[in-house]
């Protein structure tokens, strides 16, 4: 096996894990704020608890539609903000180029 095979094959859940506290000192503290330079918080806990709870709501979004569960009750202009927030905090010039092709914003704009 590869490794970009055994990291393809990583559960959301697992990317999701390495946010949480437990991974605070040893993997975060120091870097989170480099790793995500375009991100509003300045500091790495709240950094790092904002990231581990946008992806929290990302993947429960995900899990609702992979099994296929109405998503009428959901707010999905706030999840779409999720997730452009987590690009922009990552990379503003990937976060450019994804608004240049995603077609989600209009069609939750659209939305009865």
């Amino acid at each position: 096996m590869t490794t970009g095979k055994v990291i393809a094959e990583l559960k959301f859940v697992f990317w999701q894990s390495m946010f949480t506290s437990r991974h605070a000192g040893r993997v975060w503290d120091s870097r989170i704020c480099a790793i995500f330079p375009n991100a509003t918080q300045v500091t790495a806990g709240p950094l790092r608890q904002r990231i581990h709870d946008d992806l929290e709501h990302i993947r429960t979004l995900r899990n609702r539609i992979a099994h296929h569960e109405p998503l009428v009750t959901r707010n999905l202009a706030d999840d779409l903000a999720r997730m452009m927030e987590l690009v922009q905090a990552r990379s503003g010039e990937t976060a450019d180029w994804l608004k240049t092709f995603e077609e989600a914003t209009a069609l939750v704009a659209a939305r009865p």
